[in-house]
Protein backbone atom coordinates (compact mmCIF):
# COMPACT_ATOMS: atom_id res chain seq x y z
CA UNK A 1 0.00 0.00 0.00
CA UNK A 2 1.47 3.30 -1.14
CA UNK A 3 0.55 7.13 -1.51
CA UNK A 4 0.09 7.23 -4.87
CA UNK A 5 -0.06 10.76 -6.35
CA UNK A 6 1.15 14.30 -4.53
CA UNK A 7 3.40 15.44 -1.97
CA UNK A 8 4.16 12.17 -0.61
CA UNK A 9 3.89 10.18 -3.63
CA UNK A 10 5.75 6.72 -3.47
CA UNK A 11 4.99 6.10 0.65
CA UNK A 12 4.55 3.19 1.71
CA UNK A 13 2.24 3.34 4.51
CA UNK A 14 2.08 0.47 7.29
CA UNK A 15 -1.34 -1.95 7.20
CA UNK A 16 -2.36 -4.53 9.96
CA UNK A 17 -1.50 -7.95 9.35
CA UNK A 18 -4.55 -10.43 9.08
CA UNK A 19 -7.77 -10.09 8.31
CA UNK A 20 -8.80 -7.08 10.59
CA UNK A 21 -8.34 -4.17 7.81
CA UNK A 22 -9.49 -4.31 4.06
CA UNK A 23 -7.34 -1.18 3.03
CA UNK A 24 -8.28 0.35 0.11
CA UNK A 25 -7.14 -1.15 -3.38
CA UNK A 26 -4.33 1.44 -4.83
CA UNK A 27 -6.63 1.17 -8.22
CA UNK A 28 -9.48 1.98 -6.40
CA UNK A 29 -8.30 4.85 -4.69
CA UNK A 30 -6.51 6.19 -7.92
CA UNK A 31 -9.54 6.09 -9.36
CA UNK A 32 -11.74 7.77 -6.54
CA UNK A 33 -8.94 10.44 -6.84
CA UNK A 34 -9.53 10.95 -10.38
CA UNK A 35 -12.95 11.37 -10.20
CA UNK A 36 -12.56 13.67 -7.39
CA UNK A 37 -10.34 15.93 -9.07
CA UNK A 38 -9.93 19.44 -7.89
CA UNK A 39 -12.63 19.13 -5.23
CA UNK A 40 -9.80 17.78 -3.30
CA UNK A 41 -7.68 20.96 -3.27
CA UNK A 42 -8.29 22.98 -0.28
CA UNK A 43 -10.69 20.77 0.97
CA UNK A 44 -11.79 19.44 4.95
CA UNK A 45 -11.50 15.84 4.41
CA UNK A 46 -13.39 12.94 6.94
CA UNK A 47 -11.83 9.47 6.77
CA UNK A 48 -14.52 7.51 8.66
CA UNK A 49 -13.47 4.68 9.61
CA UNK A 50 -10.27 5.24 8.35
CA UNK A 51 -8.57 1.72 9.37
CA UNK A 52 -4.84 2.77 8.10
CA UNK A 53 -5.65 6.49 7.41
CA UNK A 54 -4.44 5.37 3.44
CA UNK A 55 -7.25 7.37 2.27
CA UNK A 56 -6.88 10.79 4.28
CA UNK A 57 -3.20 10.74 3.58
CA UNK A 58 -3.63 10.74 0.37
CA UNK A 59 -6.39 13.05 0.37
CA UNK A 60 -3.30 15.09 2.13
CA UNK A 61 -1.00 14.48 -0.53
CA UNK A 62 -3.34 15.82 -3.20
CA UNK A 63 -3.93 19.19 -1.48
CA UNK A 64 -6.68 18.85 0.96
CA UNK A 65 -6.87 21.77 3.64
CA UNK A 66 -7.21 18.50 6.55
CA UNK A 67 -7.76 15.32 7.59
CA UNK A 68 -9.87 14.05 10.38
CA UNK A 69 -9.40 10.47 10.98
CA UNK A 70 -11.93 8.05 13.01
CA UNK A 71 -11.69 4.74 13.85
CA UNK A 72 -12.94 2.54 16.68
CA UNK A 73 -9.76 0.23 16.42
CA UNK A 74 -7.02 1.01 18.89
CA UNK A 75 -4.35 -1.05 16.67
CA UNK A 76 -6.10 1.01 13.35
CA UNK A 77 -5.61 4.39 15.32
CA UNK A 78 -1.72 3.49 16.46
CA UNK A 79 -0.92 2.92 12.57
CA UNK A 80 -2.89 5.84 11.53
CA UNK A 81 -0.49 8.34 13.91
CA UNK A 82 2.92 5.93 12.73
CA UNK A 83 1.76 6.56 8.54
CA UNK A 84 1.28 10.13 9.60
CA UNK A 85 4.77 10.17 10.71
CA UNK A 86 6.27 8.83 7.85
CA UNK A 87 4.84 11.46 5.70
CA UNK A 88 6.30 14.06 7.76
CA UNK A 89 3.43 14.48 10.05
CA UNK A 90 2.19 13.94 13.62
CA UNK A 91 -1.57 13.86 15.00
CA UNK A 92 -0.52 17.66 16.39
CA UNK A 93 -0.08 18.85 12.88
CA UNK A 94 -2.81 21.89 12.86
CA UNK A 95 -4.07 20.32 9.81
CA UNK A 96 -4.83 16.65 11.25
CA UNK A 97 -6.93 15.10 13.79
CA UNK A 98 -7.09 11.73 14.75
CA UNK A 99 -10.57 10.22 16.68
CA UNK A 100 -10.35 6.98 18.80
CA UNK A 101 -13.91 6.76 18.82
CA UNK A 102 -16.85 4.35 17.28
CA UNK A 103 -18.57 6.41 14.15
CA UNK A 104 -21.34 6.92 15.30
CA UNK A 105 -19.89 8.60 19.12
CA UNK A 106 -17.37 10.39 16.58
CA UNK A 107 -20.38 11.81 14.31
CA UNK A 108 -22.39 13.11 16.77
CA UNK A 109 -19.11 14.78 18.52
CA UNK A 110 -18.48 16.62 15.21
CA UNK A 111 -22.48 17.71 15.13
CA UNK A 112 -21.67 19.21 18.39
CA UNK A 113 -18.99 21.29 17.44
CA UNK A 114 -20.83 22.37 14.54
CA UNK A 115 -18.12 20.21 12.31
CA UNK A 116 -18.48 20.41 8.31
CA UNK A 117 -16.49 19.24 5.54
CA UNK A 118 -15.93 18.48 1.77
CA UNK A 119 -15.30 15.77 1.04
CA UNK A 120 -16.63 12.46 3.26
CA UNK A 121 -15.12 8.89 2.61
CA UNK A 122 -16.45 6.10 4.48
CA UNK A 123 -15.56 2.85 4.75
CA UNK A 124 -16.84 0.52 6.96
CA UNK A 125 -16.04 -3.21 7.61
CA UNK A 126 -18.04 -4.40 4.88
CA UNK A 127 -20.29 -6.73 7.09
CA UNK A 128 -21.45 -4.07 9.56
CA UNK A 129 -24.61 -2.69 9.42
CA UNK A 130 -23.56 0.98 10.46
CA UNK A 131 -24.02 2.34 6.68
CA UNK A 132 -28.06 4.02 6.99
CA UNK A 133 -27.60 4.83 10.76
CA UNK A 134 -24.45 7.29 10.10
CA UNK A 135 -25.88 8.84 6.62
CA UNK A 136 -28.75 9.54 8.78
CA UNK A 137 -26.60 11.33 11.38
CA UNK A 138 -24.27 13.10 8.58
CA UNK A 139 -27.58 14.22 6.57
CA UNK A 140 -29.17 15.37 9.75
CA UNK A 141 -26.57 17.00 11.26
CA UNK A 142 -25.45 18.72 7.98
CA UNK A 143 -22.03 17.72 8.60
CA UNK A 144 -21.47 17.58 4.52
CA UNK A 145 -21.00 20.73 3.38
CA UNK A 146 -23.79 22.01 0.65
CA UNK A 147 -21.13 21.34 -2.55
CA UNK A 148 -19.76 18.24 -0.63
CA UNK A 149 -19.98 14.40 -2.05
CA UNK A 150 -20.12 11.97 0.69
CA UNK A 151 -18.45 8.82 -0.81
CA UNK A 152 -19.05 4.88 0.59
CA UNK A 153 -16.84 2.06 -0.40
CA UNK A 154 -18.78 -1.57 -0.03
CA UNK A 155 -19.01 -4.49 -1.27
CA UNK A 156 -20.67 -5.06 -4.54
CA UNK A 157 -24.16 -5.16 -4.61
CA UNK A 158 -26.80 -7.58 -6.22
CA UNK A 159 -30.12 -7.68 -6.88
CA UNK A 160 -32.24 -5.33 -4.00
CA UNK A 161 -29.61 -2.50 -3.82
CA UNK A 162 -29.84 -0.68 -0.37
CA UNK A 163 -27.29 2.40 -1.71
CA UNK A 164 -30.06 3.11 -4.97
CA UNK A 165 -33.05 3.37 -1.63
CA UNK A 166 -30.90 5.20 0.67
CA UNK A 167 -32.30 9.19 0.28
CA UNK A 168 -31.75 10.75 3.18
CA UNK A 169 -33.31 14.35 2.94
CA UNK A 170 -31.91 15.64 0.13
CA UNK A 171 -28.59 13.41 0.28
CA UNK A 172 -28.80 11.47 -2.80
CA UNK A 173 -27.16 9.10 -4.38
CA UNK A 174 -24.75 10.60 -7.76
CA UNK A 175 -23.17 7.76 -9.31
CA UNK A 176 -21.33 4.12 -8.78
CA UNK A 177 -18.25 3.03 -9.79
CA UNK A 178 -17.54 -1.05 -9.30
CA UNK A 179 -14.14 -2.39 -9.26
CA UNK A 180 -14.53 -5.90 -8.42
CA UNK A 181 -15.84 -6.83 -5.56
CA UNK A 182 -16.06 -3.39 -5.13
CA UNK A 183 -17.85 -0.25 -5.21
CA UNK A 184 -17.91 3.58 -4.42
CA UNK A 185 -21.02 5.00 -3.86
CA UNK A 186 -21.32 9.03 -4.26
CA UNK A 187 -23.51 10.99 -2.44
CA UNK A 188 -24.78 14.43 -3.23
CA UNK A 189 -27.01 16.95 -1.95
CA UNK A 190 -29.96 17.02 -3.97
CA UNK A 191 -29.73 20.87 -5.61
Amino acid sequence: MRVVAGKFKGRRLKTLKGSEVRPTADRVKESLFRILGEQVVDADFLDLCAGTGNIGLEALSQGAKSTTFIDSNYHCIRIIKSNLEMCGLDRKHPHVRVIHLDAQKALARLSKRKAKFDLIYFDPPYASKIHASCLRQIAEAGLLSPTGVLVIEHRRVRGADWTVSLILDELVLSRQERYGGTMLSFYRWQP
